[in-house]
């Protein structure tokens, strides 16, 4: 069994954790403000809400009696007020794109000229690339033309030549005669390559 002064120990030594433990003046303070404005903050909500109840239960007749005329009023002051709106908005854009404009030209580099410069030297580099790509293709279309045309002049003389042999022999079937034909045209394909 502990003796007197044992649990006089004991005693103190709760005593003071519970101290320790126990929070100070100022977060009691803190804790009863957020407390009451928590409350306070409910209750207004609660009345608000009961008042908007109450309000939209008197006035739903007057709406409803008078909605031939709110309705049409209504309309036309939300076009108004979005026309306007959409009206300012407009000229506030533009007038903003004019000022950085001004800005970008006068050189005093605006925010996103940067990307305005990066963007024109990749359309620059892009046409230049294209136009390189260009060159090479018409190149390329001159050079089969030639080889092309070449080879028409080529197969129009042998054909020419072939014609005037067959002429020369066309009375006579000999096989002789057709071999000898043939030969030619092999010799003078073989020039025209």
């Amino acid at each position: 069994m502990p003796t007197i002064q044992q649990l006089k120990e004991q005693a103190q030594h709760m005593k003071e954790t519970l101290q320790e433990q126990a929070p100070n003046q100022r977060q009691l303070i803190g804790a009863v403000t957020i407390v009451t404005v928590i409350v306070l903050l409910t209750t207004i909500g609660g009345l608000v809400t009961g008042g908007l109840a109450i309000g939209a239960a008197v006035l739903t007749p007057v709406f409803i009696f008078f909605s031939p005329v709110l309705v049409p009023l209504g309309t036309v002051f939300f076009v108004g007020v979005a026309g306007l709106l959409s009206a300012a908005g407009v000229t506030l854009v533009g007038v903003s794109t004019l000022r950085w404009l001004y800005h970008y030209f006068m050189g005093y580099h605006p925010v996103g000229s940067d990307k305005v410069d990066a963007a024109k030297n990749r359309i620059v580099d892009t046409a230049s690339h294209l136009k390189e790509r260009a060159s090479d293709y018409v190149h390329d279309a001159q050079e089969n033309f030639e080889h092309v045309k070449d080879q028409t002049l080529a197969t129009a003389t042998y054909l020419k030549r072939a014609n005037q042999i067959g002429r020369r022999y066309s009375e006579t079937e000999n096989a002789t005669v057709q071999r000898y034909i043939v030969r030619v045209l092999r010799v003078e394909k073989l020039k025209y390559r």
